[in-house]
Order: C-alpha cells, then structure tokens, then sequence
C-alpha cells in the first residue's frame, strides 16, 4: 500500500508484516519523502469485555544520524496525531457496523 501525502506526511509504503487473528498486525513502513527511514507498525487488539475492544495503533524506529538530531525537536502527535485518531475513529465506525 503506498501513499503521497503533504510536505508534512511525505510519500512511503507499507506492507503487512505478520497477522495474529484477533491479537495483532504487524506492518514495516517506508519512508521516502520528506527523508527516508523504515519503521515497525502495529495495530494491536485487546478485548476488555464481550462488548469491548482496545485498539492500540504505533510505530517504532531507529533514527539514524542526522535524522536522530532532528527527531528530538519534531513533534510527531502534531503532525500524525490527527491521522492516527481519524483513523481509529474510521475502523470503529467499520467494525460497529
């Protein structure tokens, strides 16, 4: 799956990793633009209750220098944060159906 966003979200492509039904995905994403770099995703899945399930949505990666500099003042909730809760909204609205 590959996207082309704004300046700020850059062009990259992901791709499903690993898929534990009802525990997690797991996905390697690839940056191009605005600079390269790889991280691991992940949508993971815990069920509170019969009625309920907790969706936890993140990444992690190694920032190598100079991008390691610049990730220490580059706030990432402000710029992914509202893609990440309109996404989780969007899956909610999809599995509530």
């Amino acid at each position: 799956n590959k996207w082309k966003g704004n300046k700020a979200v850059g062009e990259g492509e992901q791709e499903i990793t690993a898929l534990i039904e009802n525990e997690v995905i797991n996905t390697e994403l690839r940056f191009f633009k605005p600079w390269k770099s790889e991280s691991d995703g992940y949508l993971k899945v815990d069920e509170i209750n019969a009625n309920t399930t907790k969706v936890t949505w993140g990444f992690s990666g190694i920032n190598k220098f100079p991008s390691n500099i610049f990730m220490l003042f580059f706030n990432m909730d402000k710029v992914v944060g509202k893609d990440f809760e309109e996404g989780l909204a969007n899956l909610k609205v999809i599995l509530e159906k």
